[in-house]
């Protein structure tokens, strides 16, 4: 339970008034979460969202994401940007750290950027760009693209067909995967949840 307390009980609310409170919550910045699941049965993006109800339903002014996006799928970082940006309407102030330039971007009214571990300066997101940004992060310009030779792979060293593994609780955790590595090749496997 996330509540506070209630007079009979100082350590339970009554489950009806929290429902409530957190489904007012929910419809009022957008964020989607069922009251009456169980934290296990959620995404990460739901889990996430859970995570900035408890501090709505405690009357946070103040809320520190500190690398939020990292594991979202781009819908979810969407999403998360549209409900930073309300929050921010409505009064919050909002801390976003991120190394997603894009992201920040997007999203900040004003970018603080630090370089080990001390300020180096401020600016608006429309008086700046990535790759001035990158400068001020690192302290010298930064090359945003790589070029790559196109790799000449050998003979297939790993051939995987429908593989499917389930983790601790008997969930899938890998559904249908197929793939092949050859000698030579870096296959970069690439997801939100494991």
């Amino acid at each position: 339970m996330i509540g506070q307390g209630s007079p009979r009980n100082p350590r339970l609310e009554d489950v009806r008034v929290v429902h409530r409170r957190i489904r007012d919550l929910s419809a009022q910045y957008g964020l989607e979460v069922d009251p009456a699941a169980k934290v296990w049965q959620l995404s990460v993006g739901q889990e996430q969202r859970v995570e900035i109800l408890k501090a709505l339903y405690r009357r946070a002014d103040i809320l520190v994401l500190d690398e939020p996006t990292a594991v979202l799928t781009p819908q979810e970082v969407d999403e998360l940007l549209a409900i930073m940006r309300r929050l921010a309407d409505d009064g919050r102030a909002i801390i976003f750290i991120s190394h997603k330039l894009h992201e920040v971007m997007a999203v900040a009214d004003t970018i603080a950027v630090m370089r080990d571990g001390r300020m180096v300066g401020t600016v608006a997101p429309a008086d700046t760009n990535p790759a001035a940004l990158s400068r001020m992060m690192v302290g010298r310009d930064v090359l945003l693209t790589t070029a790559k030779d196109a790799a000449t792979p050998g003979p297939v060293k790993l051939d995987v067909r429908g593989l499917t593994v389930h983790d601790d609780r008997a969930l899938p955790a890998v559904r249908e995967l197929s793939l092949q590595v050859r000698a030579g090749e870096i296959v970069g496997i690439a997801g939100v949840e494991g």
